[in-house]
Order: structure tokens, then sequence, then C-alpha cells
């Protein structure tokens, strides 16, 4: 997908870059990419990406924003309390990137919906911080063989992966449910969150994104990072698919919102 003259001059600074050019410009062009929550972690994840020049961006969160949510939210203004967040985001991510296009998708994802807003994006990421929700979507992403990007960010501690990622040789790579159990030692229920753990975290995943959209090898494949933010320790976790789970996942299909423990909202009245 080529570029506007006006675009090659917007980017010209991540052109410049050795490795990127044009060509890798234009791969970011072309990608189309859902993002689920439109919060704290999927806030900064949503504006860099749109910064950063991916072409279609679709935003799902059926919530409003709160006075407590504008501390780690920054793509929101004071006057846009009480709106919708996905509607505002995309509002407000068009005034800064005319060039990519923001689709706001006022639903809660479940199983009912959920095949229907992956099919045609090229990469999940769920920010929602939720377990069920995670599942959901690892569901359904395992069956329609779409790439997708988790990440939790709790008081001082985040973590973020890659899961069903393509490979070049088509080996098996590692779905949500295959790390569940590495996963479930850090998150934890202690109450509050930063708004610099939140940012911080989503620029690293959305850095890993970039990597991956252009094609740099490795970054995401079979991979779990956690950070510690106090204590600032890095960690990297090599991930392991399990055929039989990501065979039972596939023979189960999509569940019910039940099964998923998801409780399931009104749907939105806009």
């Amino acid at each position: 997908m080529a570029l506007t003259e006006k675009e090659l001059q917007r980017f010209s600074q991540p052109i410049a870059v050795p490795g990127m050019g044009v060509a890798m410009q234009e791969k970011l062009k072309a990608s189309r990419i859902l993002v689920i929550g439109a919060g704290g972690l999927g806030c900064p994840v949503i504006q860099y990406l749109s910064a950063s020049g991916v072409g279609v961006i679709g935003i799902a969160d059926y919530g409003v924003i709160t006075e407590e949510d504008m501390h780690r939210q920054p793509v929101f203004q004071m006057q846009d309390l009480r709106k919708h967040k996905a509607k505002m985001a995309s509002s407000r991510l068009w005034a800064s990137n005319p060039f990519t296009k923001h689709y706001p998708l006022l639903v809660q994802v479940k199983p009912e919906n959920v095949e229907q807003l992956i099919t045609e994006m090229d990469l999940v990421i769920d920010c929602s911080q939720h377990l069920p929700t995670h599942l959901v979507v690892n569901d359904a992403c395992v069956l329609h063989k779409k790439p997708f990007v988790m990440g939790e960010v709790h008081n001082w501690v985040a973590w973020w992966a890659g899961y069903n990622m393509p490979q070049l040789d088509g080996a098996l790579s590692a779905s949500y449910r295959c790390s569940a159990e590495l996963t479930e030692t850090y998150r934890n229920f202690d109450t509050g969150a930063m708004s610099a753990t939140h940012g911080a975290t989503g620029l690293l995943m959305v850095n890993e994104i970039l990597k991956y959209l252009v094609a740099v090898p490795d970054g995401l494949v079979n991979k779990l990072y956690s950070m510690d933010y106090l204590h600032n320790k890095l960690q990297v976790h090599t991930l392991a698919p399990d055929a039989a789970v990501i065979a039972q996942t596939k023979a189960a299909g999509i569940l019910t919102a039940e099964a998923y423990g998801l409780e399931i909202v009104p749907d939105v009245e806009d």
C-alpha cells in the first residue's frame, strides 16, 4: 500500500531508521489491528500504533470515561467525561493522525461477536486486563489462526506476550492457555493502578508489535516478557506450545459466556 506524499513527509524520521525505509512503513499502513480495551493499557497502545502509521485500528470498548481514569488515560480530556471511550479515543487519534482509520466499536467482546470482530484483522491486541476476555479472544484466535498480543499491569508488575504467532516453518506457537500457569504467578488483586507503569508497558508492547508487523524475527513468538518496575527487573520467558491444549481448544470451539466466567453487560445504546 503506497504512501502518499504527505505520509512520506510525516513518517520521514521512522523511514530514515536503518532497516526500516519506505517498504516497512508501507507494511504498517497495510496492517489492520483490533485493540480490545481503551483503558490504562489500551490508551498508550492505540496512541502509538496510530502515531506510527498503522493503517486500520479497531477500538473495542463499551465503557465510559470517568474521573478516576484520567491519570492513566491521557488520550482523553476533561470534556470527555461520561462519554464512550472508543468514540472519544477515535476522535482524539484522528485529530492527531488523519491518515489512520480509527473505528470505534462500542461492544463487549463476547462469544457471540468475537469471531466477527477478529475476522478481517491481521492482529488482535487484548488490553482488557480481564481473564475471561483473554480466554474468549484466545480461543477465537486459535480457531481462526489469528496472532494476538496480551498484556496486563498490576501495580508495579506488568507482563505481555505474543500468542498464536505464525512461524516461517509452520511450527505451532503457544496459545494463551499454554501459558496460563505462568501468567497466574504474576496476577495479583491488590487495589490501585499506577499511570507510568501502564504507559511504559503499553510502549514496550507497541515496540514489539511494530517489529512483528515489519517482520523483525523472534520478538513476540513464544515469548512472555515481565517487568517489575519497582525493582527495575525485566524477565523474558520462553513459552512452549502445548499441542494437546491447542487441539482441545480447536475441538471445543467458542464456549459459552458462563463457561468463561464472563458476565455479559447490556449492549450500549449510542
